[in-house]
């Protein structure tokens, strides 16, 4: 069995100071993210039980610094190479499915979150283009037999679902899956290999015909009540004389595409 697993270089939430001043982040100490080093220890505990290869990508806005690699050298890797990360998750699933796609893997694992932005969309986006099985929120496996996996997620309530997974199969994991066990010494020697990345021409998903954000720049809504100023922003009317393309009630499917232009623009005018 091949496994992938994708860790991200995340920045201590600690050791982030704002300086007014300048008005910029001060002090940012890079190291990677805590769910996606628990993904690799549960890789690492099965491949020495059934014989796997691990190989790890690393997306990282920086340069790998000696204590991400410090931290890598603990596991047995096959290959570790470097992808710079656009900051975009759906950018970066698209880049790196057609590495994964070459490579043929088994089981594609990453973290469920990241520690400091909360992004959970991109193993979903990349296992959803692969035509892989995709499952999140992962805190137990089991295996069942050589191409099969009993994943284990949480829902409300204290609810348990198990999920008899099929491979190829790609899961984010929770930091529940494994414990992190650390050695003083390095075990492993390894050889980040860095991707040069090429800029890519940004695609829009807006469709044909959709109407502009009715924005003007420099206007605030006074609207007193919260709901009615984000209607207000989100150019929606609860008029009944308005027409029907403005009328709403809540924000629905249709809506959510439309909505997040809308914010997106008033917020940066």
């Amino acid at each position: 069995m091949r496994i992938l697993v994708i860790v991200r270089q995340v920045y201590e939430q600690k050791s982030i100071h704002w300086d007014y001043e300048n008005n910029e982040f001060r002090n940012r100490k890079a190291t990677i993210n805590q769910a996606d080093l628990s993904a690799l220890q549960w890789a690492s505990d099965y491949s020495k039980e059934h014989n796997a290869s691990i190989d790890v990508y690393i997306l990282a806005e920086e340069e790998c610094n000696e204590t991400l690699k410090g931290k890598l050298e603990k596991f047995p890797l096959e290959t570790c190479t470097h992808f710079p990360t656009s900051g975009n998750e759906q950018e970066d699933a698209r880049y790196l499915a057609t590495f994964v796609e070459q490579s043929m893997y088994d089981l594609v694992l990453c973290g469920d979150e990241t520690e400091d932005e909360h992004n959970s969309c991109l193993l979903p986006l990349l296992g959803y283009s692969l035509g892989m099985d995709v499952l999140t929120s992962v805190h137990q496996i089991k295996v069942k037999g050589s191409q099969r996996l009993l994943a284990h997620r949480k829902e409300e309530r204290g609810a348990t679902q198990i999920f008899n997974i099929k491979l190829p199969a790609a899961l984010s994991l929770t930091t529940q899956i494994s414990r992190l066990r650390y050695s003083r010494k390095p075990k492993y020697e390894i050889n980040i290999v860095k991707e040069e990345r090429v800029e890519e021409t940004i695609r829009s998903n807006r469709r044909i015909g959709a109407p502009e954000p009715i924005i003007t720049l420099g206007h605030v809504p006074t609207d007193e009540n919260p709901l009615n100023r984000l209607i207000h922003v989100m150019g929606f009317s609860k008029n009944s004389d308005a027409g029907l393309s403005q009328q709403t009630k809540a924000l629905t499917e249709e809506h959510l595409h439309f909505t997040a232009e809308r914010l997106m623009k008033w917020l940066k005018e």
